[in-house]
């Protein structure tokens, strides 16, 4: 015996809707070891509803202060290309952005919106970066005499003053037999929300670090491990010529700091049994991230 079942689907019509709130969306990371700095406005979007709904920002009037100076920025519209992104890059110009100095946002819409926020820009300091390079020669599962490299990189935290890390590197070597990796953007890897590695995006990373309990210390910030190499008998092809680790420290304000920590843990608590975790927000009326970082690098030479 068999039993048929039939069901039928209904819009349910007494469902009431959350009211969409619309805010502005600054997202911007200011720093004086950038040659160009922009800050993007976009506008938050509906969760329930028309979906794919982008939210227009209206025409907008974007204001960058130094407690001193104001100019209005210029923009440039984003991605008109891709139907899907409605946002702005707005070009900071005619205001230097200075190690030490708080800077103060505020964005007006036509539409009734408004934004307002601020950040400092860290002193630069002199961290004192060292690379350690030890190499270690082992035999591998098939019998082969390898040597790995290994660094370990340290800083000297600047004392009396809380200080937060992110640190980026990137191996660059060069090689007789094929084309070498000589091109590279630090810029779109600081712009990226998460770090990310493939076989296009040679950087890597971790997402921060602070001092707490090593004020005033020096300390390895990471260990790395580089592919072992088969020294006894070595593939012409891929001998290298020379190698280089460039090494990037960011020192942060808090701001980039949480936000980046946020986005460790962020979800919307679509698991079971879990509740939702937001992004770190430090934009009244709005949302988003304004933050600051300056840079301390080293070119070290490995080979």
């Amino acid at each position: 015996m068999s039993v048929l079942t039939t069901s039928c689907r209904k819009d349910a019509s007494y469902v009431s809707l959350p009211e969409f709130k619309q805010k502005l969306v600054v997202n911007a990371f200011l720093s004086p070891d950038q040659a160009l700095n922009e800050i993007y406005i976009s506008s938050t979007k509906r969760r329930f509803g028309e979906l794919y709904a982008m939210e227009p920002v209206g025409n907008l009037n974007v204001f960058l202060s130094d407690g001193t100076d104001e100019v209005k920025l210029d923009t440039t519209q984003n991605d008109v290309t891709v139907p899907y992104i409605i946002g702005y890059n707005f070009i900071v110009k005619n205001m230097p952005i200075t190690a030490g100095k708080t800077y103060y946002l505020k964005v007006i819409s036509n539409k009734g919106l408004t934004a307002e926020t601020s950040c400092t820009i860290p002193v630069k300091r002199d961290f004192k970066i060292e690379v350690d390079t030890n190499s270690v020669k082992s035999v591998d599962e098939v019998g082969r005499n390898i040597s790995t490299l290994y660094a370990n990189l340290s800083i000297t935290d600047f004392p009396g003053e809380t200080n937060f890390y992110r640190l980026l590197y990137i191996y660059q070597d060069y090689r007789i037999h094929h084309g070498s990796f000589k091109s590279f953007s630090l810029k779109s890897y600081l712009m990226a929300e998460v770090p990310v590695t493939h076989v296009y995006q040679q950087w890597e990373g971790d997402i921060m670090y602070n001092d707490n309990g090593r004020d005033g210390k020096k300390f390895v910030i990471r260990s790395i491990e580089f592919p072992s190499v088969n020294y006894t008998d070595p593939n012409p092809y891929f001998i290298t010529d020379s190698a280089f680790l460039r090494i990037y420290l960011l020192n942060t304000d808090k701001p980039y700091n949480d936000f980046h920590q946020s986005l460790l843990n962020y979800s919307l608590g679509d698991a079971p049994f879990t509740e939702p975790s937001f992004l770190y927000s430090n934009v009244k009326d709005g949302v988003g991230i304004f933050a600051a970082y300056t840079v301390d690098s080293v070119i070290f030479r490995l080979k």
